[in-house]
């Protein structure tokens, strides 16, 4: 079966055509660093960690990059009330946020690249983008010209009509109320010299900067929640597609469903921001990939306490299962043949489900079934030899290290 991924560009299952064995790089979009990471983070990083586990189970090598946003308003804010420089207290969230990643369990990024290393290029694509006339000058910055672009909307399928109602950012200096800030002029505090003045970068260039640089004008896999569809993933697209003049920018763009507490988005404004760390007091790092894996990527998740302890329980009982096969001693008894069919249709099983958009919550149901006929074997009696033993212990394990649920 060909691996089928959901484009949200073009919002149909697409075949993901490269050759197994082929390179594959995917772009992700990484924290703001001005706190600490919450299990918003966790639902979306989880989500792409399988995700490459899985390309990686079918061959590909994956360059997996995540950029690190150090150079944000939020930053300088929390670090004015805090009485501390901004870069120094971005590093502090930025270890915490690896701190949080490595204990996840999520160790396959190849690169985190901080937007405050690639000044010299996000000024050069801002440079070029006014040159080539999509870009403006104001007295208060440097501005992307969306008319200019008009398959702008394309991501999140709104047309022109819509976009000029949608003011991304207040500035009375715009030409349009859909523009949106490449370089924001400053006089003081956190900034840098560029051609129009002292200041600091947009949030949108700071990515294409990043993601252009370490993977060229056109990719193939760009991630991130859903709630970055629009401005910041549209914003993405138009300055890489003026700049190239190549389409499409990213081949495929993948995004991960929000996650509720008793209904509302977790949000620091309505104070019910749940920790990563907090969560890993009381619950393991296997506890919450489970329970992630068992929810599609791009549905919505409503997390509470009760849906964790289930998911715990359920683990438990998928590692009992698979425990009472691992530690079987070896002898003879059912046939091989048998033993490699329930083995051969599981497998297949999996490979289906995961190639439908990556569905992890039926291949994790897959993978169930299957140690619980492992510990029927067990319970049994019916004899195994040593080979086959490892055979299947092996390639149960390999499944299972898709989710990255066994220790």
């Amino acid at each position: 079966m060909v691996l089928r991924i959901y484009n949200s560009l073009t919002r149909t299952k697409e075949a993901f055509t490269a050759p197994r064995g082929s390179s594959v790089k995917f772009f992700v979009c990484g924290p703001t660093v001005y706190d600490y990471v919450h299990l918003g983070h966790a639902r979306t990083y989880l989500a792409f960690d399988m995700i490459t586990r899985y390309l990686g189970f079918l061959g590909y090598n994956v360059t997996y990059l995540m950029n690190i946003t150090d150079v944000a308003d939020r930053i300088i804010q929390k670090g004015d009330e805090l009485k501390k420089d901004p870069l120094q207290l971005a590093r502090e969230y930025e270890s915490a946020f690896l701190e949080d990643m490595k204990a996840l369990g999520i160790t396959n990024v190849a690169a985190y690249e901080r937007a405050s290393e690639y000044m010299p290029q996000i000024i050069a694509q801002i440079k070029s983008l006014v040159d080539i006339g999509v870009a403006y000058e104001t007295e208060t910055g440097v501005y992307f010209e969306v008319r200019k672009f008009p398959k702008f909307g394309q991501l999140s399928g709104q047309i022109q009509e819509e976009l000029g109602l949608r003011r991304l950012e207040l500035c009375s200096s715009k030409k349009n109320p859909e523009d949106f800030s490449l370089w924001r002029k400053h006089d003081s505090g956190l900034r840098w010299d560029s051609p129009w003045g002292q200041g600091r970068p947009g949030w949108h260039v700071e990515d294409t900067a990043i993601s252009m640089t370490r993977f060229g004008e056109t990719y193939d896999l760009h991630g991130g929640a859903s709630e970055l569809v629009f401005p910041h993933h549209e914003a993405e697209i138009a300055q890489a597609e003026a700049l190239s003049g190549k389409a499409p920018f990213v081949r495929f763009w993948l995004h991960t469903g929000l996650l509720s507490i008793k209904g509302r988005k977790m949000s620091k404004s309505l104070g019910n921001m749940i920790r990563i760390r907090d969560t890993l007091r009381e619950y393991a790092p296997a506890d919450l990939r489970y329970y992630f894996a068992s929810i599609h990527y791009r549905d919505t998740v409503s997390i509470s306490d009760l849906a964790l302890k289930r998911a715990r329980n359920h683990l438990k009982a998928l590692q009992k299962n698979y425990n009472s096969f691992h530690f079987l001693q070896p002898g003879t008894g059912a046939s091989k043949a048998e033993r490699m069919n329930f083995l051969r249709r599981a497998e297949s099983e999996f490979t289906r489900h995961m190639d439908d958009d990556f569905n992890t919550a039926r291949a994790l149901r897959v993978l169930t079934d299957l140690a619980r006929k492992l510990s029927l074997l067990a319970r049994t009696g019916r004899g195994i030899d040593q080979k086959s033993k490892d055979e299947i212990d092996q390639r149960f394990r390999r499944m299972a290290d898709v989710f990255g649920i066994l220790s």
